[in-house]
């Protein structure tokens, strides 16, 4: 009963940081996360050790559990990783991925396109639509990694995610054209897939990774946002 309580507070607490409820910074509360999931401590406690065996969460003498603000060399290494196994894992796809998972990931930009659409709008980007805009983001990668059939890439490359998610929560509200640059490199991978063309789909996966790998990096040099310049899918 224990180890399952312990796995519904993890994915619970994973989901909680991943949407930006406990950012970067914030304090994991035993207590007040054991009356929200109706579980007692121990499970609680067990679900923050996992986390932060990840590296997701901080265990801090006196101060208890707080999630982990990555660094840049962080952000680096997980991104290089994701450059070493997403585009294979994407070409892979091409000869498996089925219709209901081209929906699925059309569903996810289209998604995407509402948060942009909003911000073209000059409505502000905030927590919420950044949020809305990382989830469809996430579910993109990882229908493809489904597709592709390999569970072990499937959990490792959801857990790189969800770093770079962390990142993003603490970085900034994501403008129209972070979102606009984003869409097209989704839209990229997408046409690749559909073609079954896994050199077309190894490239813009290389080229998408990279854009983000320059955008992230470059807000986290001391603090100042420098100009990013999208590479060509």
């Amino acid at each position: 009963m224990s180890r399952n309580q312990s796995e519904i507070a993890y994915e619970y607490l994973r989901q909680k940081i991943f949407n930006r409820e406990l950012p970067a910074g914030s304090r994991v509360r035993y207590g007040p996360v054991g009356k929200e999931i109706g579980m007692s401590a121990t499970p609680i406690r067990e679900a923050i050790g996992r986390l932060a065996s990840e590296g997701l969460v901080e265990l801090v003498p006196q101060s208890g559990a707080i999630v982990r603000r990555p660094t840049r060399e962080d952000a680096a290494e997980v991104y290089e990783m994701r450059e070493a196994i997403e585009p294979f894992a994407a070409a892979k796809a091409c000869h498996l991925v089925g219709v209901r998972q081209i929906k699925t990931l059309e569903g996810t930009l289209e998604a995407m396109r509402e948060v942009h659409g909003r911000a073209l709008a000059g409505d502000s980007v905030g927590r919420t639509d950044a949020a809305e805009f990382d989830q469809a983001d996430l579910r993109f990668h990882l229908t493809i990694l489904e597709a592709a059939d390999n569970r072990r890439m499937l959990k490792v490359v959801g857990d790189f995610h969800l770093l770079t998610g962390i990142i993003g929560a603490d970085r900034h509200d994501y403008d129209a054209e972070v979102l606009e640059m984003t869409i097209d490199d989704h839209t990229a991978i997408l046409a690749g897939l559909k073609e079954r063309d896994p050199d077309h789909v190894r490239r813009a996966m290389v080229t998408h990774i990279r854009n983000s790998r320059q955008l992230t990096l470059s807000l986290l040099a001391d603090g100042q946002p420098v100009p990013v310049f999208p590479l060509p899918n």
